[in-house]
């Protein structure tokens, strides 16, 4: 992958960014063309050297367009989780057409964050069929949902062990609900499935330890995720500067400074997950939720009446901002989890 293959795409997802956003067009051709260049990894990738890699593609495609960034952290994190597996048996040519963006990777993992935290309970059961199993309920939530997705979700099962499976949006029980009518990032696949009776081999079932799993795969999470924060806040800055009245200058120069914090700790954390504590993780996403907010009001305030059109740069970063805190881990996970690694009680529910 070179500087141009991905200046290209970075160009080509700008020009799209407002009709990915509507969802007149969506990201299955912006995935395509970074497959094609290799952003998502080969086998000989350095995992650590991979991530940051990855965090660096990251955040500049979501300065340009956080749907097309969103669907390549999907993507991404599929493949994470399918590295990070024990699966019994290959799925290379999963892998490989994953790498290749033309099979899309939906990750539905959101539940098991929230069942792992005490706040929730994962919506799919896993029955024993054989020596594989049988799924039935619902995925509420996954995006990169087209064509004959790889979907990545966590499961229970009747004797209250968690899984982690992947399954394909196609296989036989699976049924998906009409697209989400969404605030913004409406050409990301956004939807949800139905399952009834799916069955699942040995061989897709990627962790039989839900707990070890997430924390093996939550730093590329995580990390993916501050960089999509970061890269609105760049978009945010840069659009801001060129009509930025002097009476504001400290105030985007303050921004710029804060940004460049968040870069530093995002790429010294992505050059070396080894041991990195989920507080510090937390922490990390939270400085970059927080900014991202902070720019993006910074902005609206400078353009003024122009950026309050809705078809504006400025209108859609609006709506991009206010998904980041959505995105699992929320918001109000991430303060859980700081007030857990500060050593004082989670709050209740």
């Amino acid at each position: 992958m070179t500087t141009a293959d991905v200046s290209g795409i970075h160009e080509q997802a700008a020009a799209g960014a407002g009709d990915v956003d509507a969802g007149r067009a969506d990201v299955r051709l912006h995935l395509r063309r970074l497959g094609g260049v290799g952003a998502f990894g080969t086998d000989d990738d350095d995992p650590t050297e991979g991530l940051l890699t990855a965090v660096r593609m990251v955040r500049r495609l979501a300065s340009v367009s956080l749907a097309t960034a969103f669907a390549a952290w999907s993507q991404r994190m599929v493949l994470e989780y399918l590295r990070a597996s024990a699966r019994a048996e290959p799925l290379d040519g999963l892998v490989d057409g994953l790498r290749a963006g033309t099979v899309p990777g939906a990750s539905a993992m959101a539940p098991a964050l929230a069942d792992l935290a005490g706040t929730g309970t994962l919506p799919v059961t896993a029955t024993r069929d054989g020596d594989g199993w049988r799924l039935s309920g619902t995925v509420t939530w996954a995006s990169n949902l087209f064509d004959d997705a790889v979907v990545v979700t966590p499961v229970r099962t009747s004797e209250e062990g968690r899984l982690v499976v992947c399954l394909r949006r196609t296989d036989a029980g699976v049924t998906p609900t009409e697209l989400y009518d969404l605030l913004g990032l409406n050409g990301t696949g956004t939807g949800g499935l139905g399952l009834d009776g799916v069955a699942v081999g040995p061989g897709h079932v990627l962790s039989d330890d839900l707990a070890s799993f997430v924390a093996v795969c939550r730093p590329a999470m995580v990390l993916l995720q501050t960089a999509m924060a970061v890269g609105v806040t760049d978009a945010a800055l840069t659009a801001s500067t060129e009509h930025r009245p002097a009476v504001l200058r400290p105030d985007g120069d303050a921004l710029g400074e804060r940004r460049d914090d968040v870069v530093r700790r995002l790429e010294d954390l992505a050059g070396d997950r080894v041991g990195v504590h989920p507080g510090d993780l937390a922490r990390l996403r939270l400085a970059a939720l927080d900014l991202a907010a902070d720019a993006v009001r910074f902005e609206s305030a400078v353009a003024g009446g122009s950026g309050y059109l809705a078809g504006s740069d400025t209108a859609r970063r609006v709506r991009e901002v206010a998904f980041l805190p959505v995105q699992a881990p929320t918001y109000a996970q991430l303060r859980r989890e700081v007030a857990v690694a500060e050593g004082g009680r989670a709050p209740a529910r």
